[in-house]
């Protein structure tokens, strides 16, 4: 599919929107989508005629699942590395550039919304999660780590709720989402297909503001999170789960098994060893670890056991951390 038709820009009366259009894949990132987006973010920037960006993804599984790692897999496959190299330096720099974006930005988080989607998301004001909402950092399980920024909003969750986010892979609720901090609004009475119609009407976003939203405190102070993932160290962490009985506790210590050794040792030394001090820190060293771990072996059998044969008998490098 070209660039072209694989992110379509539209603009409205003070409105730009994105739609990421691969459904079929959920709407996995390309580097020629985010050079797109990156361009349009300029026409958006100087048009003063323009006040909102939102974003949003085509179809009904997703607003995006990421990364293309298929396609990255296959270039670490036939020795271009630096093509996926390429890839991150060019997501991360849009990334950070949402992060920063002069005008509002409503993200519609619908859906499957992981690793590079959330990348994309997690910079605008104004994060829209719903009912549908399925929200994760799943890394791990591929040879690869929590990037995008991780390393820092991770680290910025209440509690050790980015600890588990980023060693499990788990996926979150809107509802979570939202009283995370991940999603700002959780909207389960508003279709999204109305919200698009309110903002062509009234394109600031601030009306969003007024919606109710659930309390959802208990999840911000689970002391379950607390106990096991506020352990200081990451064998810790496993021998906390593995000695617990509850069904809770048995499912994470098993994604905690299913990893690759090596990406949780990047997980954990990004979040808790040496986490960053700033967003910008946070990509620099992401940049940096990118270009390594695509070239581990653990990345190529991550993502042929999980997406290409799917058989989720990944062979990792044991101790080769």
């Amino acid at each position: 599919m070209l660039a072209e038709e694989s992110v379509q820009l539209e603009k409205h009366a003070g409105l730009a929107v994105v739609t990421l259009n691969r459904p079929q894949v959920i709407n996995v990132l390309t580097t020629d989508m985010l050079r797109r987006l990156d361009a349009f973010l300029d026409e958006v920037a100087a048009d003063e005629q323009l006040h909102t960006l939102v974003l949003r993804g085509a179809g009904a599984r997703g607003f995006c699942a990421g990364a293309d790692v298929k396609w990255l897999r296959q270039c670490v496959l036939e020795g271009q590395p630096e093509r996926g190299d390429e890839f991150f330096a060019v997501e991360y720099a849009l990334d950070l550039r949402l992060h920063r974006f002069p005008k509002p930005i409503v993200a519609l988080m619908e859906g499957v919304t992981m690793g590079g989607g959330l990348g994309l998301a997690i910079g605008a004001r104004y994060r829209i999660a719903t009912p549908t909402t399925r929200l994760a950092m799943p890394e791990v399980h591929i040879g690869f780590f929590p990037d995008v920024g991780a390393s820092w909003f991770l680290n910025q969750l209440p509690g050790a709720w980015g600890r588990y986010l980023a060693l499990t892979g788990e996926s979150i609720d809107g509802a979570t989402a939202q009283a995370l901090g991940l999603a700002t609004h959780y909207l389960d009475r508003l279709p999204t297909a109305e919200l698009m119609e309110r903002l062509q009407a009234n394109p600031d976003p601030s009306w969003l503001d007024v919606l109710s939203q659930p309390d959802r405190t208990t999840v911000v102070h689970d002391d379950w999170v607390a106990t096991h993932f506020g352990q200081p160290s990451l064998e810790a962490i496993r021998s906390s789960l593995e000695a617990a009985a509850d069904e809770r506790s048995q499912k994470a210590a098993q994604a905690l098994r299913a990893a690759s050794p090596y990406s949780l040792a990047l997980a954990w030394h990004l979040l808790s060893t040496e986490p960053p001090t700033s967003l910008e820190e946070a990509f620099a060293r992401e940049a940096a670890l990118a270009r390594q771990a695509i070239r581990h072996p653990d990345y190529a059998e991550g993502v042929r056991a999980r997406l290409v044969d799917k058989d989720f008998r990944p062979r990792w490098q044991a101790g080769n951390t």
